[in-house]
């Protein structure tokens, strides 16, 4: 139940409409949402449960569908390894931290995306890389306030 609460709110974040000077500065809340996975709920991760929530996301950011499959799975295994060592320090490391992974993840996708025939910038993905790892800690908040809302209403129904 949680996962579809925080895969909800991430698609939502994805498909509202920003104003024109944002989109240059948009973080991408897909990578965020599988960082919190990764990183707070690992245990409860499910690599076919990240694909499958994937194609939704390519749908809207007009990707190929399975780009953010690839991606999801790259982002979920390196923050796995790191897990435990990246929880245990401060949100000034964390974000470090989420920033080089999403930079390889960024790396990764602008290789993909060029291969099949798009002309990504890199610029802006790494950029995007940068904007994601300013705004982990307080999208970590939100996450974690509506994973404790859901939890919350679980144990209210039973």
């Amino acid at each position: 139940m949680i996962f579809l609460a925080t895969w909800l709110v991430t698609l939502l974040l994805i498909a509202l409409p920003y104003p024109a000077w944002m989109m240059l500065a948009l973080p991408h809340f897909g990578f965020l949402f599988v960082t919190w996975w990764g990183l707070m709920r690992n245990y409860q991760l499910s690599m076919t449960l990240l694909l499958i929530s994937s194609l939704p996301i390519d749908v809207l950011y007009g990707t190929s569908l399975g780009l953010h499959g690839l991606l999801f799975a790259l982002i979920a295994y390196a923050l796995t390894l790191l897990g435990p060592s990246v929880r245990q320090v401060n949100w000034v490391r964390q974000s470090i931290a989420v920033f080089v992974v999403l930079l390889i993840a960024s790396a990764v996708s602008y290789w993909a995306r060029t291969l099949t025939g798009q002309s990504p910038e890199f610029l802006i993905l790494v950029l995007q890389a940068i904007v994601s790892a300013l705004l982990w800690s307080p999208l970590r908040w939100v996450y974690d306030s509506l994973a404790d809302y859901v939890q919350g209403l679980g144990t209210q129904r039973q």
